[in-house]
């Protein structure tokens, strides 16, 4: 599967791999539909975020682990 990020094709799987590595405990994905990038995560619920690139996702995943986990 490959997307394109900044004008150029990349490869989508091969960079949600790289997420779930840097990012243990998520599950990402690039949406064929709504071309934006995704990740499931655990924080105390089930959160899940979205962005425009990997790099922005990356951060989302970040922003969302910097809040405090529901019922805490």
């Amino acid at each position: 599967m490959s997307a394109v990020v900044n004008g150029r094709e990349v490869d989508a799987a091969a960079l949600c791999k790289e997420i779930e590595r840097r990012c243990p405990g998520v599950m990402a994905w690039f949406g064929t539909h709504t071309f934006r990038w995704w990740a499931l995560m655990w924080w105390g619920s089930w959160r899940l975020v979205e962005a425009s690139t990997p790099k922005d996702l990356l951060t989302a995943i970040e922003s969302a682990r910097s809040r405090r986990p529901a019922g805490w």
